[in-house]
């Protein structure tokens, strides 16, 4: 299912011009959400979810409220804004409103839904299960994966004249292997594809197949500190670990590692982390599916987050911007992430190694502190010793404790960005280009029994 602008624009418009007050926004979603689950090398589940929604806010001085429907008939949009504006009329001031984004902003062009894409369907996606599972069976291994495909529709209007269109499509191949004994398991995936002929299962499902058949019958290690090699995966969700903290707000109000010394003080402008660390937005990359419209239909712009360790920018929006007489930034930091590499590859990245771990998968993160980016997680699906540039064996997995903070400063190598997905689920968009990382002095602190 899809919403053409022409579609969209008609059901943003029938609503301006049903409600009265003295300013309204819509945001209209729709689309299709579907997947293909399979376990034990067999198809389980092919799942398809079609969805429409418009949210309607009307304002009437400082006041508003928001409500939203499924259905588009006149009678349904009418009880939504009605209901909206009898809110909005015994609501509050809220000092924080800001006025609505006005016209014209000059959205870049973004291609994000290719045909083949928005066509990705479930006969694509079982005979990727087939080539899957036929690498699973001649390794003797187990699969079970998930390939979750998004073709969505996002709009913004308002009664300023604003109207923000943007459709894409993107898919994702994610797969554990287990040895049938229990004792080996092994993650391997890629997320957030806009061109799905990107996508090899065979590939992938080699690499979570040997995973697993080398890391059976894993031995203890001693806890402590080690050089660790984060594959692309759990390097993604070590970077999202520190994205809260480029909010402006949060900092200058001193609730953020961004925080400053002084009272209000962020740490724009201060080196925080290694020289090879650059973190950034970069709308209109040509691999991420990503959006042209930013907070509240400003047009997004790519900007620079940290710089060869420096903190370039945080992240302001309209009230605050203007409360601490800033500009504001019409990016978000989770749009379209990028965190730039180097051309080590893995392989390279083992070999100058000494002593330490190939890490596949981090999981059940969560924050310990976030003024110093503390966190604790666990590794799984694949960890293994390394000793003089070779894997020597499959060790017993994990808890970590450490962040951001510590280890951006003790990054030795960097392998080339590829899109992987910085949240723990990957049905949502949040897909951001990602390196694997050599970190020096990472933190183990107890033996897990993950598998």
């Amino acid at each position: 299912m899809s919403y053409s602008r022409e579609e969209v624009k008609a059901i943003t418009d029938r609503v301006l011009n049903m409600a009265k007050a003295d300013a309204v926004e819509v945001r209209f979603s729709g689309g299709e959400r579907s997947a293909t689950r399979y376990a034990n090398s067999t198809i389980t589940a092919n799942l398809v979810e079609h969805d429409q929604e418009v949210l309607i806010t009307v304002y009437y001085g400082q006041k508003s409220a928001t409500t939203s429907t499924h259905q588009f008939d006149a009678a349904s949009l009418k009880s939504a804004i009605e209901q909206a504006q009898e809110l909005a009329k015994r609501r509050p001031d809220n000092p924080e409103l800001m006025p609505l984004v006005k016209p014209p902003q000059d959205y870049l062009p973004i291609d994000g839904a290719l045909p083949e894409a928005v066509a990705f369907g479930p006969a694509e996606r079982a005979r990727m299960v087939k080539q899957s599972v036929d690498v699973c069976e001649k390794k003797g291994v187990l699969g079970s994966g998930y390939i979750p495909k998004l073709h969505w529709t996002d709009a913004l209007a308002n009664s300023e004249g604003l109207f923000a269109y943007y459709r894409y499509a993107e898919a994702s191949f994610i797969l554990t292997c287990r040895t049938p004994d229990g004792t080996g398991s092994g993650w391997a995936g890629t997320t957030g594809l806009k061109d799905i002929s990107k996508i090899d299962a065979a590939a992938l499902t080699e690499i979570a197949a040997d995973k697993a058949m080398k890391s059976r019958k894993p031995k203890a290690l001693e806890p402590g500190n080690y050089t660790v090699i984060l594959e692309p995966r759990p390097a993604a969700r070590f970077l999202s670990l520190m994205m809260f903290s480029l909010n402006a707000r949060a900092a200058e109000e001193g609730r953020s590692f961004m925080s400053g010394k002084e009272r209000g003080a962020t740490k724009i402008g201060e080196k925080i982390f290694g020289d090879n660390i650059t973190i950034r937005s970069d709308v209109g990359n040509n691999v991420l599916r990503q959006t042209p419209s930013g907070p509240e239909g400003l047009a997004a712009r790519p900007i620079t987050w940290i710089e060869k360790g420096v903190v370039k920018n945080l992240f302001y929006d309209r009230y605050w911007a203007k409360k601490q007489d800033k500009p504001f930034t019409p990016t978000n930091p989770n749009q379209s992430l990028v965190m730039d590499g180097g051309d080590a590859s893995i392989e390279q990245m083992i070999k100058s190694t000494k002593r330490g771990l190939l890490v596949s998968f981090f999981w059940y993160i969560r924050p310990v502190e976030q003024m110093t980016l503390l966190n604790t997680g666990m590794t799984r699906d694949g960890l293994f010793l390394i000793e003089n540039g070779e894997i020597v064996g499959p060790v017993q997995n994990f808890r970590w404790n450490d962040g951001p903070a510590r280890g951006f400063n003790n990054v030795s190598m960097l392998g080339k960005p590829v899109p992987m997905h910085v949240g723990e689920a990957y049905d949502n968009p949040g897909t951001a280009l990602v390196p694997a990382m050599k970190i020096e002095d990472f933190k183990m602190t107890s033996i897990s029994p993950a598998v």
